[in-house]
């Protein structure tokens, strides 16, 4: 039952993201300006301080290729990429050879260890099964030194209690953030360090981030993103921000 359970999710969360594709780098765009902003501060925040010369990088859930755009002139990167989505990967500007189409826990890659992991928005779309998984996998190929940096949906925050309310208000929606056909899941941060204990692994920084409260990042943005910024800056506590990053590493000894 768990099975087929996680393989129909894989398959309508991959089926949905080729559909969209051709056009997801524009949700991002300076057209859809808290978008973008939070599209940029969760990739400040994920790589922030980390040093990628020199480094062997698996990107899950590597989409169009945010993360590599970003780090890819890094002296010496031995960069990998993977995703559900064939098509999202298509879309992006990274090496053919280096994106490859599946779950990470599947796939046959080049490199044993890494000495980076990133899973940015990709829990959200993992079933509590697939998320174990996933930690079981980073406890595997994490280098001994190495960091895994995953973001995850603050289940803590106010945005999440006000996204549940309107999708019981409006169960008849069928499209966007609230309609999709396929579930979505959320954490709080002491969950994820009880995940992390069970594979001998340790939650080190936290950032919470997307200072957000649906629908009013969407029905003013510009605004939403000033007072984020300002969240963030003076209490970017967890009530009030939608996302939270962590960046584990293995235990001592």
């Amino acid at each position: 039952m768990r099975t087929i359970l996680d393989s129909e999710q894989t398959a309508r969360v991959g089926s949905y993201f080729d559909k969209i594709s051709q056009t997801y780098r524009d949700r991002y765009a300076a057209k859809n300006p808290f978008h973008e902003h939070f599209f940029r501060e969760r990739l400040r925040a994920a790589t922030d301080g980390l040093v990628f010369q020199d480094k062997t990088v698996l990107d899950v859930g590597a989409g169009t290729g945010p993360l590599y755009d970003q780090i890819a002139d890094a002296a010496g990167l031995n960069y990998f990429a993977c995703d559900i989505s064939a098509n999202m990967l298509a879309q992006s500007a990274i090496p053919p050879e280096r994106a490859l189409v599946g779950k990470a826990s599947e796939i046959n890659f080049p490199a044993e260890q890494f000495d980076y992991i990133f899973l940015l928005g990709v829990t959200t779309y993992q079933t509590p099964q697939e998320l174990d998984e996933t930690f079981h996998f980073i406890a595997r190929r994490l280098a001994s030194s190495g960091t895994a940096v995953l973001s995850f949906t603050n289940r803590a925050s106010i945005d999440y209690a006000v996204r549940g309310a309107l999708k019981l208000a409006m169960p008849l929606i069928k499209k966007g953030v609230l309609g999709q056909d396929f579930a979505t899941y959320s954490y709080r941060l002491p969950e994820v360090r009880q995940i992390a204990t069970q594979h001998s692994l340790i939650v080190g920084r936290t950032t919470y981030h997307n200072q957000a409260i649906t629908p009013f990042n969407t029905l003013f943005p510009r605004t939403s993103v000033s007072l984020a910024k300002t969240i963030a800056r003076l209490c970017p506590s967890s009530l009030l921000s939608a996302d939270f990053l962590v960046h584990v590493e293995r235990e001592a000894g």
